[in-house]
Order: structure tokens, then C-alpha cells, then sequence
């Protein structure tokens, strides 16, 4: 467990010697257990991959939990694993945006996979099923009810495991585990509160990815161009046959993307080139 009450799944290279660290950031209602098939198509790199605060076995959400608090937390672990290379997918990859916002040269290369977008667009469906899951936490108090309704289309979130029972098996799972509390507070709309402006995505100075999936919800697709317009170094890839979820609908597919990126990064730090 970390100073900032985070833990921390781990994975070592499989190959020596190592290309390096990279960090994982997961989305809401997952944890960091879901890169593990991902991470078997990277053995090349040492994988650490966080609980984010309220997910997993990580500490609770504090009622006055922000964005730049969560994103601390994991420049802090970068800082201790001297990770430079950092991957987050969806709320995951908000938080990721906002750690490179607030430590524009610490990440030699960033990959956002559909990411959110903190006062940027909003998926309407998502944030309808979000007032539904509010309103039978009250009703219902916690239970399966709240993970069924969440996996449920729409919103379009889990749409892409049509056709993929065994990760939608696995995903079950892990969200039903979520102990939804920040369902009783507004922890979510408050993390999201203060917009990621332009002008702070400009000075980021590591190189930024943006892998979409190709179905993806529109709201993510502009969130994602909306990134690579505004920052110094940012390219954008679909990954076909895929939705939100696009890392784990394809994880080979995602992984020599992700692969493609992150080395020649890792080889200049190496090498001090």
C-alpha cells in the first residue's frame, strides 16, 4: 500500500533486461487486476498498475476527493517506481491527463484510451444511468442491482463485450465487487468539476497517444480529438472492432500500439539519447 492509501498490482519483465516501467490507470468501476491480460502481450516491461481510491482494495474516497489529489497520488508512485511511461483508460485516462497537467515533463510518453475529459463533452446515457444508480443505491441500498444496471446498454460503456463472454464474464466480476460508495456523496461530479484546459494540455511535454475504439461513444470520440488538437505532441489510432473498453476488446491489437509508442521512449532514457 502506498503513503496515498493506493495499492498496487504488479508484473515484472519477463525478459531481461527490462525496457522499463510502465504505469496502468484503470477505469471507474474496475481495478487494476483488469490489465492482466494486456500485460501478457508486453513482457518486455515491469507493469504496475494501482487500485484507484474507491475501487479495488485502494483506500475509500474521501468526501472531498479531487482530481489533482488522485492525480498526486500517482506521480507519487511513478515518482517511487520511476515510471515514465504511463497508459489510462476512460476515467482513468482523466487522471492520467491531469497528472501529466500538473507534471508536464515527468511522462517521456502518455497513451489515453478513451478518455474523459474534465469539463469537456459528456456521454447524455452515461450520465442518465449515473442519476438511475444514484436513485436505487437510496431505493435499494447496495447490491447486484447496481453493477446490472451499470453493465446494461445503454450507455455504451460495456457495449463492445457483445460477442465476448469470457471478458465479460471477467468484467462482471471485478465490477461486482465495486463498493459504490460515492453513490451517498458527489464525489464523482465534484472530481470532474474543474475543467483540463487547453492551455494546460499544451505544456505537456511528453508524447501523447489517443487510442478510440472505432465504436465508441461519440462524447469520447471528441474528448480524444479534442486532446490531440490541444497538445504539443499527440497522435490519434482506431482500433477496429472495438468500443469503449478498447484495451480490453483488443488487447493484441492495443498492445503493439501501445508497444509501437512507449519504446523508442524507453530506448532514448536508456540510452540517454
Amino acid at each position: 500500500m502506498t503513503a496515498a492509501g493506493l495499492f498496487v498490482h504488479r508484473l515484472p519483465a519477463r525478459s531481461a533486461p527490462s525496457s522499463g516501467c510502465v504505469l496502468w490507470v484503470h477505469g471507474y468501476t474496475l481495478d487494476g487486476t483488469v490489465w492482466a491480460p494486456l500485460w501478457q502481450f508486453l513482457p518486455e516491461f515491469d507493469h504496475i498498475a494501482p487500485d484507484l481510491p474507491g475501487h479495488g482494495q485502494s483506500r475509500p474516497f474521501a468526501g472531498d476527493e479531487t482530481l489533482p489529489g488522485l492525480a498526486d497520488g500517482l506521480l507519487a508512485l511513478a515518482e517511487a517506481e520511476a515510471a515514465r511511461t504511463v497508459v489510462g483508460m476512460s476515467f482513468g485516462g482523466s487522471i492520467v491527463l491531469e497528472a501529466a497537467i500538473r507534471a508536464p515533463r515527468l511522462f517521456a510518453a502518455i497513451v489515453l484510451a478513451a478518455p474523459g475529459l474534465a469539463g469537456g463533452p459528456q456521454d447524455p446515457e452515461a450520465a442518465t444511468c449515473n442519476q438511475e444508480l444514484i436513485r436505487l443505491a437510496e431505493q435499494r441500498g447496495v447490491g447486484p442491482w447496481l453493477s446490472e444496471r451499470w453493465m446494461s446498454v445503454p450507455p455504451g460503456v460495456f457495449a463492445g463485450l457483445s460477442g465476448r463472454p469470457a471478458l465479460r464474464r471477467a468484467l462482471a466480476e471485478i465490477v461486482g465487487r465495486h463498493p459504490w460508495q460515492e453513490l451517498f456523496q458527489p464525489v464523482m461530479r465534484n472530481l470532474m468539476a474543474r475543467p483540463q484546459t487547453t492551455a494546460e494540455i499544451a505544456a505537456i511535454a511528453g508524447d501523447i497517444l489517443l487510442l478510440v475504439g472505432e465504436d465508441d461513444m461519440p462524447a469520447f470520440l471528441r474528448c480524444a480529438e479534442l486532446i490531440r488538437r490541444s497538445a504539443r505532441q499527440a497522435q490519434r489510432s482506431t482500433i477496429a472492432g472495438a468500443a469503449h473498453l478498447c484495451l480490453l476488446e483488443q488487447p493484441s491489437m492495443a498492445a503493439d500500439l501501445i508497444r509501437k509508442h512507449l519504446l523508442p521512449h524507453c530506448l532514448r532514457m536508456t540510452h540517454g539519447a
